[in-house]
């Protein structure tokens, strides 16, 4: 059981009260209202997978299915915490909001892996994709680090060309990243604006130069969120991590400037060896209750780009405390107050991984292919799709680790 008792974090008391003024404050639902909802979801699913199997016996059998995947992948009931945002409920980063025709494809296109059906699905649901080899930081954990500041692959018109192909395939979640993607700020809002306004756009960002200003540029451009990196609550400790003297002062303004513009806001944290421990993520977790996110992304270190041939992926004690938090976190009813975490190593040890040939896959700064960021298969080109009448899952490796 983690400590009921808020634990301190040291940003506030470092920087000074200021730097946080302004945050805006995630919608705490009340109880009556998330379960409504709750149920409202498992409705609205029941018929959906009823007016697409016509049958009742596959829908209960498909819904079985599903509900035991969601108890392995989430852990205890199989239930997620979600974020209201915008009038609309989000279950998760990747995920399209509920209620929505995107939600019920890529809903629809999930049940399709247990009892296939006849519905339109996604080729993939979901793509990584680097648009940018430049970047200000020198992160110690950088998958990018052999493609930094090499002269740029992709022009505007290829981006618009892949993405629009990505598109077409039912690609219904695109994230840019780099390098730092705010390197082509005003290109990237051309992207988002001249794009299929059903997709979910994101950005995945140390926060360099993304004000309110920008941020709120990007919300009417299109975007639907940005991904902000702040690996530790104490500024100088992020700072020395990412290689920046500024590091943190651009993570925590950018996510304040994002969710004030009305941008869903995550902020991700590469938990290492070092800071594995239930009061550096409970201290972590009181900081993005602070900074008002919406979502927190948990992830483990993997000895792929500059940590490559290196001794940092956690052991299965380090493993056991950051599940244990985890779970606690996602189903303690004491600790709703804090946002919901998105930890992919926890549902990757038990259903496997959903990049790579499944659902996802990452495209790196030089238009590699690669199964994900932590997995640099470099299966191919991706300029060759433009030649391809379709994506096909067959063409991406599955993943090595799970």
């Amino acid at each position: 059981m983690l400590l009921k008792e808020d634990i301190p974090f040291e940003s506030k008391q470092a920087l000074g009260n200021e730097l946080f003024e302004g945050s805006p404050k995630r919608v705490l639902l009340s109880n009556w209202l998330e379960e409504f909802i709750q149920i409202w979801l498992k409705v609205h699913i029941f018929f959906l997978a009823l007016g697409n199997y016509k049958s009742f016996k596959k829908t209960f059998e498909v819904l079985k299915i599903f509900q035991e995947f969601k108890k392995k992948a989430f852990g205890r009931d199989g239930k997620r915490k979600f974020t209201s945002k915008n009038g609309k409920y989000w279950f998760g980063i990747h995920l399209p909001p509920f209620p929505s025709k995107s939600f019920d494809k890529y809903i629809l296109t999930e049940l399709h892996r247990y009892v296939p059906h006849k519905s339109p699905i996604n080729a993939f649901q979901q793509v990584n994709f680097a648009i940018t080899t430049k970047c200000p930081m020198r992160c110690e954990h950088c998958f990018e680090w052999d493609n930094l500041n090499l002269p740029e692959t992709f022009s505007l018109k290829q981006l618009q060309q892949i993405t629009k192909v990505f598109q077409n395939q039912g690609l219904g979640h695109i994230s840019l990243s780099g390098g730092e993607p705010m390197i082509r700020f005003e290109e990237m809002l051309k992207l988002i604006e001249n794009s299929d306004k059903s997709t979910q756009w994101w950005m995945i960002t140390s926060g360099f130069n993304l004000n309110e200003e920008k941020a709120t540029r990007l919300k009417k451009a299109g975007a639907t969120g940005v991904i902000v990196s702040i690996d530790h609550y104490k500024p100088l400790v992020h700072n020395k991590f990412r290689g920046h003297k500024d590091a943190f002062l651009h993570g925590v303004k950018a996510a304040i400037s994002a969710g004030n513009a009305g941008l869903l806001v995550a902020i991700s944290v590469c938990i290492t060896k070092e800071n594995i421990n239930k009061e550096f993520l409970m201290k972590y977790m009181g900081m993005a209750r602070e900074l008002g996110v919406d979502f927190v992304q948990w992830l483990e270190p993997k000895a792929e780009g500059h940590y490559r041939n290196k001794d940092v992926e956690l052991n299965k004690d380090q493993i056991q405390i950051m599940e244990e938090v985890f779970e606690e976190l996602s189903h303690n009813p004491e600790l709703r107050d804090f946002p919901p975490v998105m930890y992919y190593g926890y549902y990757q040890r038990r259903v496997g991984c959903f990049s790579g040939g499944k659902s996802s896959f990452y495209v790196d700064a030089v238009g590699m292919v690669h199964s994900c960021p932590f997995c640099h298969s470099a299966d191919f080109k991706i300029t060759d799709w433009l030649e391809m009448p379709s994506i096909s899952r067959k063409e991406v490796s599955k993943c090595e680790l799970y």
